[in-house]
């Protein structure tokens, strides 16, 4: 039986959001999922429920000590470290599921999920230092993996026009969403945001379409899911905003906190600038919230009947918001169902088939 290695470097993360949540997932799909190959997992047996992957048929697990190392560690594990043990263990094919992947390959085939080019076409966003690593540990791998994996038709086509990857080397695979339940909702009538604060999160933005809003709707809140983080430029108006009246910054939460706090928002807001997939958008839809989104980048592509709208006008995010909040019970409640049909449609389960076909096309 073929053997293919898992990198699980993500699970260095003691508490993941994006990428290693969507690792994570995709991961737990395929030791799940009937298939003619071994799995052999490296991976921190602290994250999440890891340790109980290798109960499963197929699945080797290789503890690998991550939340232990620096970034630094692990970014030589994966570069040097890694090929070797693969080839140790006798695989003939490696996944990277985190963009990052190792230049050398040591005679183990190469697949790389791509989750955004972010760092690539907008480096004003990023430290230096987070520039460097990407253009050591993760560029050169790409340009050399034998295939390059993107979430979304947008990323492909980034892919294939900044670094010319042949059509026969890229594939798609949208990522899935793991299906969420609340079991308590927040008091209080408030609009949600989720993620990282980040640049392209475009947080500044949609805390003044915010302040516009509250002035027709007293009471309303926003609540910001998320923390800083040191590896991206600052907006330098975000923290005199995020102390505005009606405005409270959560932090990270709970997959379970967070479900809580889906489930109770009158309108989730994703006004991104630059996305390669957007799951908390369907995430949310999941839980029967009603999305305001931007009409960018891979979004429209994802967010099926969101609402889509300019992330750069503060007028018309403001005038969305209004539209939504005002809308009748019944036309809520079809926008509802009609989100929920949706987000259904994206399933760990087909996106672990899809890497499965390729696993075996590549062998």
């Amino acid at each position: 039986m073929h053997k293919v290695a898992l990198n699980g470097r993500f699970t260095g993360t003691p508490q993941p959001t994006g990428t290693q949540t969507a690792a994570y997932s995709l991961f737990e799909a395929l030791v799940r999922e009937p298939r003619d190959c071994e799995l052999v997992l490296f991976a921190d047996e602290r994250f999440l429920s890891v340790r109980d992957w290798a109960g499963h048929p197929g699945v080797q697990l290789i503890g690998v000590p991550f939340q232990d190392w620096s970034r630094e560690r692990a970014h030589f594990w994966e570069q040097v470290q890694f090929p070797v043990l693969a080839r140790r263990h006798g695989c003939r094919v490696a996944h990277h599921p985190i963009t990052t992947s190792p230049l050398w390959h040591n005679g183990v085939k190469s697949i790389v999920t791509l989750h955004d080019l972010n760092f690539y076409r907008h480096p004003e966003w990023f430290s230096r230092a987070f520039r460097l690593v990407y253009a050591l540990c993760a560029v050169p791998g790409l340009k050399r993996a034998h295939r390059v994996v993107t979430i979304s038709d947008y990323v492909r086509d980034q892919a294939r026009e900044d670094f010319h990857l042949r059509e026969d080397r890229l594939r798609m695979i949208h990522n899935g969403v793991k299906p969420l339940k609340s079991d308590a909702i927040p008091e209080g009538r408030y609009l949600l945001c989720v993620g990282s604060l980040q640049p392209h999160k475009n947080l500044a933005r949609m805390i003044k379409a915010f302040i516009r809003v509250r002035e027709d709707f007293p009471g309303l809140e926003l609540r910001v899911v998320g923390r800083p983080q040191p590896r991206f430029t600052a907006d330098d108006e975000l923290p005199d905003l995020l102390s505005s009246d009606g405005v409270s910054l959560l932090g990270y939460l709970s997959e379970q906190d967070l479900a809580n706090a889906y489930a109770g928002a009158e309108i989730f807001c994703y006004p991104s600038l630059e996305e390669g997939f957007g799951l908390p958008v369907l995430e949310a839809m999941t839980l029967g919230t009603l999305v305001l989104t931007s009409n960018v980048s891979c979004l429209p592509e994802i967010a099926g009947p969101a609402m889509l709208v300019d992330p750069y006008s503060v007028e018309a995010m403001a005038q969305a918001l209004g539209e939504l909040l005002r809308l009748p019970a019944a036309q809520r409640a079809a926008k509802v169902g009609e989100s929920r049909a949706w987000a259904a449609k994206f399933t760990w389960s087909a996106a672990a088939r899809g890497y499965l076909k390729i696993y075996e096309e590549v062998f």
